[in-house]
């Protein structure tokens, strides 16, 4: 017993010891959306007064929409969706699943999206079999079984499978922002059966992300800005300044406007380097995110 007293111990020792060499955890919320139109069906749950029980949507949030509003590599922990109407659902006999994953996809697979494929390759973050809906309207969140870890550069995919056996008192809205059904961002379907397939939809959900991000510190500090680019914009050629190099390498990763990858490169440690960029690189605007594993910044770029 003594001898696994000091085992865990020493463990715990190990673990506060990581963690305080990586730095304080921060939390944060980002919100992706800002529509104010809102829909009881096709949007998010089937939360009308329909016969519909059943709904399953599958939506895709960039990881430039994500960095934008403010997202960095972290862990997600929580996730809302913004309730409308004059509707409740106070019944606890409602089934909702939402899972997860990271995808360097720009686009659901195709009209209609087959809901077990893509199911197979997402991980389980909430379950429920006795849910009711909060009462007011406002943001909803719903707070994961376990921590989601997300990279900082892939894009999230959401999938959300509900089934309810009562009706709400009224229909429940949801809000969503419009999205073209040519973009693949969003799927959804509604039924009185079961789904297998989901067809693409232009009312992606507004969608509250909550965050624990590690924030690096130095020497009982913490560091924010430790990297800059120049020239930004740039034409043909962009170099990396670290402002407090270290010893590790960093990585650094150059996604579009829809996450996807144009670059992966290592840099050395050293103060400054150039980037290796693709000849046939767009001019647009891009997202580069530097990463030493105990430090990350994701500055948004312009090629002219």
């Amino acid at each position: 017993m003594i001898a696994q007293l000091r085992s865990l111990t020493a463990a715990g020792m190990l673990v506060a010891a990581t963690l305080a060499g990586f730095g304080a955890q921060a939390q944060t919320t980002v919100v992706i959306g800002t529509g104010t139109t809102a829909g009881s069906t096709n949007v998010l749950l089937s939360t009308s007064t329909t016969t519909n029980k059943y709904s399953r949507t599958l939506s895709i949030y960039t990881a430039a929409e994500l960095q934008a509003a403010g997202a960095r590599a972290g862990s997600i922990t929580r996730i809302g969706w913004y309730k409308d109407g004059t509707g409740e659902y106070p019944t606890t006999d409602a089934q909702m699943t939402i899972l997860l994953k990271s995808t360097t996809a720009a686009a659901l697979p195709g009209d209609p999206v087959t809901w077990a494929t893509e199911a197979a390759t997402a991980t389980q973050v909430y379950s429920n079999n006795a849910l009711s809906l909060p009462t007011g309207t406002g943001w909803k969140d719903f707070t994961l079984s376990a921590p989601f870890t997300w990279n900082g550069t892939d894009n999230v995919e959401v999938l959300v499978d509900w089934f309810r056996n009562s009706a709400p008192t009224g229909n429940i809205n949801w809000r969503y922002t419009a999205v073209t059904t040519a973009s693949g961002l969003h799927a959804t379907q509604v039924n009185a059966n079961s789904i297998p397939t989901v067809r693409l939809a232009p009312n992606r959900p507004n969608i509250q992300f909550t965050m624990t991000i590690a924030n690096a510190t130095r020497g009982g500090r913490q560091v924010n800005n430790w990297a800059t680019v120049a020239p930004n914009p740039f034409e043909q050629q962009l170099t990396v300044r670290l402002l407090q190099p270290g010893s590790q390498p960093v990585a650094a990763t150059l996604t579009d406007a829809l996450g996807r990858v144009q670059l992966r490169q290592t840099l050395t440690a050293r103060a400054e380097q150039t980037l290796a960029l693709p000849a046939a690189l767009a001019r647009g605007v891009y997202f580069l995110t530097l990463s030493n594993g105990a430090q990350q910044q994701t500055l948004r770029v312009v090629r002219q």
